[in-house]
């Protein structure tokens, strides 16, 4: 009796002990397979850059699918597959079904990951795999031969490159010039602070003012000056930390006519003194709170502060024409509402605008211009802006396509018109603007104003 249960205390402690090493020998395993894969340079983080492809030839892919039957290396979640499991997915490579899908390690030409697929498994989890993935560079060496892995790193066969393409077009700090007719601008100051934040300094053009719809060419001041811009943070280049401060003077720049000559009344309008010029942008609503963040407002002002005398307009004939000397206009803007899958994000705005015309008399004998409507008070027009677009600002090719609704409610007109900007690799591109107006009530458009408007500008821009 004292024999038996001494053999059983013996029985229990051996058993003990082996367990013990066994725990103590999968820790080891553990512990070392750890170490060996901190070898290797993580580069998770660059997954979707890595060169990636998969093998379409069957033929091939049975070549490689024995090596793996040969070595006896197939797993399926961590576990030989059973003699059952072996026959049936044998059966899919058979028909054709299964495929390879192969990627390189980011810095250099070695093989970092080899799985088996059936094509309705392409883009699933990382975990549903005809078989499990090979992710030892070293052990699918062993497995394939030094000849075939060779030959599939080369890619000497049918296959499918899957590789992501990724294009960087984050906006440089030290050099922007941008080529363009109606809106120019060249960066010549830079400045940071705290490593996080960038002051910009530029020189600025601007010609029209497409809330008042005068758009482009079609407007005798072309305002030129200098551009302030801050960015709070620089990181990601996010939008919504830009801020930027305008101020310029108006040069005489005659628009383009239509059927017009000196002896008759062309519908144009002209430049009748000095001005100023101030815009604003930015988007100070995050500080009310984070779902404001996204709304852009902007605030732009022209104000005439003299009026030309006969003297100062190169005519020698007697005429009359318009002009528009002040102009405000008030707009939110809100960005990247939501996305519309591959077209971009969509966004949405509302302003107001005002501005003033004059109907001047022109004669050259005389000193001053002569005020055609002086009963006329207020000169001023009052417009509601609302607008709705696409923008894209990322990836090769950039666009930003809206749909513009401007209506001049105290005159019972408006436009609605379509403006698209494309660009290529945020370097070269083009604008275009269509405005079409409409009208609500019988009496004509005012006789400064075109039934239509077309606006179009190739340009370039040169930025690191």
């Amino acid at each position: 009796m004292k024999k038996f249960i001494f053999y059983i205390l013996f029985a229990f402690v051996l058993s003990s002990c082996i367990i013990a090493q066994t725990k103590s020998d999968s820790t080891k395993i553990k512990r070392l397979n750890l170490i060996y894969r901190n070898l290797e340079y993580n580069t998770t983080a660059f997954n979707d850059l890595k060169n990636k492809w998969v093998i379409t030839d069957p033929i091939f892919v049975r070549e490689i699918y024995n090596r793996f039957i040969v070595k006896n290396a197939l797993l399926l979640h961590g576990k030989k597959p059973t003699l059952k499991e072996l026959e049936q997915k044998t059966k899919d490579i058979y028909s054709g079904d299964v495929f390879i899908e192969l990627r390189k390690r980011y810095y250099d030409g070695e093989i970092e990951k080899l799985r088996f697929f059936t094509e309705s498994k392409l883009d699933t989890s990382e975990t549903d795999y005809f078989f499990d993935a090979i992710t030892d560079n070293i052990y699918l060496k062993e497995i394939l031969g030094d000849i075939l892995y060779e030959n599939l790193k080369k890619q000497f066969y049918a296959h499918n490159d899957l590789t992501k393409s990724y294009f960087d077009n984050k906006l440089a700090y030290d050099y922007d010039i941008y080529f363009h007719i109606t809106n120019p601008s060249l960066m010549f100051w830079g400045m940071t602070t705290d490593a996080k934040n960038k002051y910009l300094l530029s020189f600025m053009g601007k010609w029209g003012n497409d809330k008042i719809v005068f758009p482009g060419w079609y407007y005798p001041d072309y305002i030129v000056g200098f551009r302030l811009s801050y960015i709070d943070y620089l990181l990601n280049n996010e939008q919504y930390n830009t801020y930027s401060i305008n101020i310029g003077i108006g040069l005489p720049a005659r628009q383009i006519t239509f059927n017009y000559n000196k002896d008759s009344f062309g519908q144009r309008l002209f430049h009748t003194g000095a001005n100023i010029y101030v815009g604003l942008e930015g988007y100070p609503f995050k500080f009310i709170g984070e779902k404001f963040k996204r709304i852009k407002l902007s605030i732009y002002t022209m104000l005439s502060v003299t009026e030309f005398q006969t003297k100062d307009f190169a005519l020698n004939y007697i005429s009359q024409f318009y002009s528009n000397r002040n102009y405000l206009t008030l707009f939110f803007d809100y960005r990247d509402i939501f996305n519309l899958m591959d077209f971009g994000w969509l966004h949405a705005g509302l302003g107001v605008s005002s501005f003033d015309i004059y109907h001047y008399f022109y004669d050259p004998l005389k000193n001053n211009l002569l005020d055609l409507e002086p009963s006329v008070r207020n000169k001023f027009n009052y417009v509601i802006n609302a607008e709705i677009g696409i923008a894209n600002n990322t990836g090769l090719f950039q666009h930003d396509v809206s749909l513009n609704f401007n209506y001049v409610f105290n005159k019972g007109y408006g436009y609605a018109g379509v403006k698209t900007h494309f660009m290529l690799s945020n370097t070269i591109g083009f604008d275009f603007s269509f405005y079409q107006s409409f009208k609500f009530n019988t009496r004509p458009l005012p006789f400064y104003r075109l039934d239509n408007y077309i606006v179009f500008s190739p340009f370039l821009r040169i930025n690191y």
